[in-house]
């Protein structure tokens, strides 16, 4: 078992079975995933800027995204091990319940839920595959994050749903795509966020802002900023003005 793997318990059945497991409902994100490919704002030179001025938190946001997708390591973990107590023949349905320990500290983990909490999260399995939306809730789950190359405390409070971008084949490892919506309480040091989403996609995490003229999606990367409107996409390195692309 891993260490941050504190429980994995499982209701399934095989397709021999006379009564097959109950397949839990999913959380259905797709309105909120076409939001992220399908931004509504319009932006010019002026109105880019003050886009750009309205999140100053998006490091912080960013990094309490990446926090939550640590439960997917532990997806991939639970899918290796389902394949192989069902074998190659064997069709399961039914659900997956993982409860994983926070570490808190990066430097001195303590995979103590007394301490540093938990993230439990319950998968559904059908034909040999993990449905694609799952649901959770983090129990002050503690991870520590880098901001501006500072480490720093995060915390995932209250109900979570992840989109993980397709079915995830028992035995196969997570692909590395999440939307993530955290209608709870995440706290990035000082800061609090509450009812945030974001994705991580092609490595890069996004996030979605609701502004007075629309949607954006806001992406981080080493260069600077990028914000794509319904138009097109715009670059802002940092100290320099925004260009559209």
């Amino acid at each position: 078992m891993k260490p941050t793997l504190v429980a994995c318990w499982l209701a399934l059945s095989t397709a021999a079975c006379s009564g097959a497991a109950d397949i839990p409902e999913t959380p259905d994100l797709r309105e909120l995933l076409s939001s992220y490919e399908r931004p509504t704002a319009s932006l010019d030179v002026t109105s880019v800027v003050d886009a750009l001025s309205s999140v100053p938190q998006l490091k912080e946001i960013a990094a309490g995204i990446q926090a939550a997708a640590y439960v997917m390591d532990n997806v991939s973990y639970a899918s290796r091990t389902s394949s192989a107590k069902g074998g190659e023949r064997v069709r399961l349905q039914g659900s997956l319940g993982l409860k994983v320990l926070c570490p808190g500290d990066r430097s001195d983990p303590k995979y103590d839920e007394s301490v540093n909490g938990s993230l439990s999260i319950t998968l559904a399995v059908a034909e040999n595959r993990i449905r694609r939306s799952m649901r959770g809730h983090a129990n002050a789950c503690i991870r520590q994050g880098t901001v501006r190359d500072f480490p720093v405390r995060i915390k995932l409070d209250g109900d979570v749903a992840f989109d993980v971008g397709g079915d995830i084949g028992i035995g196969q490892p997570w692909s590395g795509e999440l939307l993530a919506f955290l209608p709870g309480e995440l706290s990035v040091g000082e800061y609090v966020f509450r009812s945030v989403s974001g994705r991580l996609h092609e490595g890069r995490i996004q996030y979605l802002a609701q502004t007075d003229r629309g949607s954006l999606v806001f992406e981080l990367s080493e260069q600077g900023i990028t914000i794509r409107d319904a138009s097109g996409v715009w670059f802002c390195a940092e100290g320099e003005s925004c260009t559209k692309q």
